[in-house]
């Protein structure tokens, strides 16, 4: 004799089939695959604003900088932060094989390092969200992360040996120089590909060089985006078109010297990083 719990119908029992379950179970599949893409694009949009807050925060402090001294740019450019009479750019940092300043927040934040470790005391600001690189070029058993994500244009504020950049291009010292250009077509800060970026400076090769290609990488990683911060303040998420631009995150330096001719995303950070070649004797 078979029990029947009161208030229960026979014909339909409160099991689910196999069937039942299997249907169940391919709903939840089939929201789980519309929802995921949007919750991951979400997440990224998230990440992209932090860096634009991150950016904007940089910007203040280098306006503040010029602010409290006479109208002067912060010192830019690349050298061993560390050693006797070297300047205080205003991040300390030098090329891809001083080590030191890829995972060592004082050299953002310590005054004694970093110009601007005065004014910015939280190192999260130097780093994109979205940039998850590690230093696997120390030896160290665990890769560190990497702590910076940004680097400023090498035309504002260069301090270091002029030979490294254009003769023909104006190297901009004084906020005030500003005035021979138009600010909002001059980027400041830009964030860098993890494998290129090494020195505070963001170097670009114009045109008359050697090499018509990269020097630094821009970053890539919001979704083959970087965002890119200007001399009026405003901030810009750019979208690269050539694929040639866009690189793979991962452990390999990128050289300072690859050749991409022909690159519209080359052309266009050119147009932004100085004024026009000039005439020496207008300017000062």
């Amino acid at each position: 004799m078979q029990m029947r719990i009161p208030g229960q119908n026979p014909r339909y029992p409160t099991a689910f089939t196999l069937v039942e379950l299997l249907v169940v179970i391919a709903v939840i599949a089939i929201l789980a695959g519309l929802l995921l893409p949007a919750l991951a694009t979400a997440k990224g949009q998230a990440r992209r604003i932090f860096c634009v807050n991150n950016q904007r925060q940089l910007s203040l402090t280098w306006t503040m900088y010029a602010d409290d001294h006479g109208d002067s740019m912060a010192p830019n450019g690349h050298c061993v932060p560390d050693r006797p009479g070297n300047p205080r750019l205003w991040i300390g940092a030098d090329d891809h094989f001083y080590l030191p300043p890829y995972t060592n927040t004082q050299y953002l934040v310590d005054p004694q390092y970093a110009a601007f470790g005065g004014y910015l005391t939280t190192a999260s600001v130097y780093k994109c969200p979205e940039d998850r690189s590690l230093l696997t070029r120390a030896g160290d058993a665990t890769p560190q992360p990497q702590i910076r994500s940004y680097a400023l244009n090498a035309y504002m504020g260069w301090v270091s040996p002029r030979s490294e950049l254009s003769a023909q291009h104006k190297v901009f010292q004084k906020m005030s120089d500003l005035n021979v250009a138009a600010p909002s077509q001059l980027f400041v800060f830009q964030e860098v590909h993890p494998s290129s970026i090494c020195m505070p400076a963001f170097m670009m090769y114009l045109p008359g060089g050697t090499v018509d290609g990269f020097y630094h990488y821009p970053s890539s990683l919001h979704r083959g985006s970087g965002v890119i911060n200007f001399a009026d303040g405003h901030l810009e998420t750019r979208k690269w078109q050539d694929p040639r631009t866009i690189k793979p995150a991962n452990s390999e330096i990128l050289a300072h010297w690859d050749h991409s001719p022909r690159n519209a995303d080359i052309a266009w950070l050119r147009e932004r990083t100085t004024y026009r070649p000039i005439d020496l004797a207008r300017l000062p």
